[in-house]
């Protein structure tokens, strides 16, 4: 299964803790907390980019990343779906898991994975059906 093959569910985006009040102001759109990797985020739709972009506060994980850019999300069909991706991922030596899938506060997402691709950086998978 290639990247390419799969549908784009976001661009992830890190921000200072302090510009929350900003973004929810600027796009009318407001931030809900992520207790289980202890930032808070808000998806807000680029019509620019044709996707959504999430903004992700700098703590919690996030809070040794840079900000700005951070990741991609792709949308998985389902378990199955996923455990083909991360059979390839592994046995071609293209990256690591960086967490067992979990599920997502936000609407905008079901359950998430995220590895460490090479030649890539952080891409997360959205498991549509598990």
């Amino acid at each position: 299964m290639s990247l390419n093959t799969l549908k784009i569910n976001h661009f992830g985006i890190v921000i200072p803790v302090n510009k929350t009040e900003s973004i929810e102001n600027e796009f009318g759109e407001k931030f809900i907390r992520d207790d289980i990797q202890g930032v808070s985020v808000c998806f807000v739709w680029d019509k620019r980019l044709n996707h959504y972009c999430e903004f992700i506060t700098q703590e919690g994980r996030a809070k040794n990343y840079e900000l700005g850019f951070n990741h991609i999300c792709y949308d998985v069909e389902d378990q199955d779906a996923m455990t083909v991706l991360h059979k390839e991922i592994i046995q071609q030596k293209q990256g690591m898991r960086l967490t067992l899938p979990e599920m997502s506060p936000t609407e905008n997402c079901n359950f998430v994975s995220f590895y460490m691709l090479n030649n890539v950086g952080i891409v997360e998978f959205n498991i549509l059906n598990k």
